[in-house]
């Protein structure tokens, strides 16, 4: 084709999008990942999705330890109910695990099962109010789902927690390799919509957000949990390395919970 007759052609096509780009390390990696979650498109989670499988490959036994991450941005956090949303003093960690079965069991697990008896000795109450079919979410013919959620747990020295979530899982496509086969990713996010009920008075959180990312791998899952909160003493902030140790702790024991209850 001449130039020519080739310059009409152009001036007619569709301007090219450019691809998104995602962090490649797991410090932005993941504030990305929450961040793009709610996405009406979903190449920018798929990209994100690709990105931190490739970074597990070489990091995953360093991650089982826990990492700190840092913060999603506060327009970013705004996206979730249109409020602006306090960063400073917030802390947040990531950790990764492995469970023995495949992400739709453990995505049925964690969107469906009684956490009171998954995770016997934390909850005392774990109630789902479903805004979608959570049996239309885990048989894949549906790609989102979304839940609120009032819990109370158990924890030494501070009594009873209680707090409302807002749940939203999402089906995520994503290639390993160009060639390979398409895999799915079930990725998720968490909020408190309001701040906690502690019963005691010096301690108070306004706010917390989580993602969980369930990615299929050698049969299991590989999974990633990352938290971000923001928890303040009486008498100002909870010291950093003291609220990030408690929540690096509390992600692990979770998973250890998990798997137990996926391999009965």
């Amino acid at each position: 084709m001449h130039l020519r007759s080739l310059l009409p052609a152009l001036l007619v096509l569709p301007a090219c999008r450019k691809p998104p780009e995602a962090p490649a390390k797991l410090e932005q990696l993941a504030g990305y990942l929450f961040e793009h979650m709610g996405d009406e498109d979903a190449e920018a989670l798929s990209v994100g999705v690709h990105n931190l499988d490739k970074w597990l490959d070489g990091n995953f036994e360093a991650t089982l330890e826990g990492y700190t991450i840092e913060n999603p941005s506060g327009g970013a956090l705004g996206t979730l109910d249109g409020k602006e949303r306090k960063t400073e003093g917030m802390v947040g960690a990531a950790v990764a695990s492995r469970l023995d079965e495949g992400v739709a069991k453990a995505t049925k697990v964690l969107t469906q099962a009684d956490f009171t008896k998954v995770y016997e000795g934390s909850y005392l109450q774990y109630d789902r109010t479903y805004s979608d079919s959570a049996s239309c979410y885990n048989a894949k013919e549906c790609d989102e789902l979304a839940f609120k959620v009032y819990s109370v747990a158990d924890y030494p020295v501070l009594g009873e927690l209680r707090a409302n979530f807002k749940a939203e899982y999402r089906w995520v496509e994503f290639q390993r390799t160009e060639d390979g086969e398409p895999l799915f990713a079930s990725v998720q996010r968490t909020w408190l919509v309001k701040p906690a009920d502690v019963d005691v008075d010096w301690l108070s959180v306004p706010a917390q957000y989580f993602l969980g990312v369930n990615i299929p791998h050698e049969g299991g899952t590989r999974r990633l949990q990352a938290t971000w909160i923001l928890a303040e003493l009486s008498n100002g902030p909870a010291p950093e390395s003291v609220a990030l140790n408690l929540v690096v702790g509390s992600m692990q024991d979770s998973d250890v919970m998990l798997n137990d209850w996926l391999n009965r």
